[in-house]
């Protein structure tokens, strides 16, 4: 599908906003997440982005948010609508297809605290900047979300229960790991799941307590706390879109970013242990991951590691070996 045909698809579903009282220099962007709900944080922390935009820059610059499934934009292409103009900030969870680098933070096992996340985030980002770059995309931010534990509508207390499941996955490499231990996994965007859930098209999900947990958690029954992998996302926003906004205004907008990424981090990790002691208190069955399934799950994706980084191009190994070099794994 070519860009233009992209915009005409794209172009009625983006309804145009006009405060009331807006200057005439107003730029109107509009911004595009994969969550379909506005009480996650991941969703919060783009609305304040938007929020200290529109007061630092005196409404110079307008961004309209849309949540996930709101426009005819998958999770997975988000990437593309801004590469093409059709909106200009997004939230690009699923890139993994886009850009590749970005998968290696996923890794199952690879990556096993958040200390080593935040490390593993700043060797990434030269990368990840230069890949988006190629595709006339600038990266504003990174954030991430707690550990990636499993969930089931059937029993799931260990690793062993996986075998015979349908689990919902974000990543092929996720999805690397529910195969190794005999389940099936089933990659799709957040604004899908409830529905694969409710039809029994998958019996379950990786996903975070303050992700797609608090949203689903009437469809679920079981929470295994096994930390498979951390999943990140970027802000990222149309290069061509960003030029056209003066200096000040830029360096605004890169400010509120980094600072909305940060506070989508913290809150995430802060909001897991609440959310998760509720839902014990309302009935999902809790169970802690076991020291020795953790090391079963390191020790038998290990070499997935390099066969990853050796199918991903020359800079995956080069990025593999810092990762490894700083983790001792």
């Amino acid at each position: 599908m070519t860009g233009i045909t992209r915009r005409a698809l794209y172009a009625g579903a983006l309804l145009p906003f006009v405060p009331g009282g807006a200057r005439a220099d107003t730029t109107t962007w509009d911004a595009y997440v994969y969550n379909p709900v506005a009480s996650i944080a991941a969703v919060q922390c783009v609305q304040r982005i938007i929020d200290t935009v529109r007061e630092k820059t005196n409404g110079a610059l307008v961004i309209n948010l849309h949540l996930g499934g709101s426009l005819p934009i998958s999770a997975t292409n988000i990437t593309q609508a801004v590469a093409d103009g059709v909106v200009q900030f997004g939230d690009d969870g699923f890139a993994t297809g886009n850009v590749p680098i970005s998968a290696i933070l996923r890794l199952p096992m690879l990556l096993q605290n958040d200390s080593e996340l935040a490390k593993a985030m700043a060797i990434l980002l030269p990368y990840l900047t230069r890949d988006y770059a190629k595709q006339g995309i600038v990266v504003l931010g990174q954030y991430s979300y707690p550990f990636q534990v499993i969930w089931g509508r059937k029993k799931i207390t260990s690793l062993a229960d996986i075998k015979g499941l349908k689990l919902r996955v974000t990543s092929v490499e996720e999805g690397e790991f529910i195969r190794r231990f005999g389940g099936v996994a089933l990659t799709m965007g957040s604004p899908d799941v409830a529905a694969a859930l409710d039809r029994g098209v998958v019996d379950g999900a990786l996903t975070a307590s303050s992700g797609g947990g608090v949203i689903w958690k009437d469809l679920l029954k079981y929470r295994y706390a096994f930390p498979t992998c951390y999943v990140n996302s970027t802000f990222v926003v149309n290069k061509d879109a960003l030029d056209k906004l003066p200096p000040a205004t830029q360096q605004i907008l890169r400010d509120a970013a980094a600072e909305g990424a940060t506070w989508a981090t913290t809150q995430m990790n802060i909001r897991e242990d609440q959310i998760t002691a509720q839902m014990g208190k309302d009935g999902m069955i809790l169970t802690p991951a076991s020291a020795a399934d953790i090391k079963l799950a390191t020790e038998k994706l290990q070499p997935y590691w390099e066969e990853w980084a050796k199918a991903h191009g020359p800079e995956a190994p080069e990025v593999m070996a810092k990762l490894r070099a700083m983790t001792g794994r």
